[in-house]
């Protein structure tokens, strides 16, 4: 950090080793969960098994990610959860340490900042293709992991970051509601209803609705403290990503909206027609 109030000239510079370990962990730890999967799915009931049998390709390859995505959004909750909160919400604070006094795990939020690059590269490298994994989710992969390494690389946004990664808490349930339809339940069953208003709710509340509150500080405060800090490079592509997000989370709101009126709509039609 500077006081210097004239803009830098961007410049690369390596991760942070804390960053590095982050990133290490999280490849390997992506592969194991994937590799446990495929082990579980051997001990499940003989009709779960026939149904994962059934799905087409595609969908195998996102059944066989739910593991990895779940393990993943849990370690980034209990991870960052106390930075996010309890921590400086200044956006240059950068704590670059491995080990911290605060936390559960005591691992810093450097650290949690690199397992989820190397979740998000080892997700990508390992699709069957972008179009089985989905355009959008290839975009936001890689969009993230430029602007996180980027990020750790300059030390700055940490504290961003780490609620954007703490947004994960969304992905548990999702997960979940993807198990129960393909265990065979219709998406009118109660306990499907229960875990996507859940899923619908979370992701509402930390994903969504925080949003015009971080463009707003982003665009009144934090760029200019940016610019400041890495360049007009910097500030630009960081503006960029965050363009990409706030359109990443809004379609997919949108869409999550569309469905819950389609399925509300299609109760009514049913007790009228009763």
């Amino acid at each position: 950090m500077t006081d210097d109030t004239t803009p830098k000239t961007m410049i690369y510079q390596p991760p942070p080793p804390p960053f590095l370990y982050g990133a290490g962990i999280g490849i390997i730890v992506y592969c194991l969960s994937r590799f446990l999967s495929h082990a579980l799915l051997r001990i499940c009931p003989t009709s779960f098994q026939q149904k994962v049998a059934n799905l087409k390709f595609a969908q195998l390859y996102h059944y066989h990610s739910l593991l990895p995505s779940t393990v993943h959004a849990i370690i980034q909750i209990v991870g960052t959860y106390n930075f996010v909160f309890y921590g400086d919400k200044d956006v240059l604070t950068f704590d670059d340490r491995l080990f911290v006094p605060y936390g559960i795990t005591k691992l810093g939020p450097c650290f949690y900042m690199g397992w989820f690059v190397g979740y998000l590269l080892t997700d990508t490298a390992l699709t069957p293709s972008f179009k089985v994994m989905g355009y959008p989710y290839v975009v936001h992969h890689l969009s993230a992991s430029m602007a996180w390494t980027f990020c750790a690389s300059n030390q700055v946004m940490q504290p961003l970051a780490s609620f954007l990664q703490f947004n994960e808490l969304s992905t548990v349930m999702m997960n979940v509601r993807q198990v129960l339809l393909t265990a065979g339940y219709k998406s009118s069953d109660l306990i499907v209803i229960v875990v996507s208003l859940t899923f619908f709710a979370l992701f509402s509340a930390v994903r969504v609705l925080p949003l015009p509150f971080v463009v707003h500080k982003w665009i009144s405060q934090e760029f200019v403290s940016i610019r400041n800090e890495v360049g007009w490079g910097g500030a630009i592509l960081l503006s960029a990503f965050l363009a990409v997000n706030v359109m990443l989370q809004g379609s997919w709101f949108t869409i999550m909206v569309s469905k819950l009126i389609g399925m509300f709509s299609k109760k009514q039609s049913k007790k009228k027609e009763q």
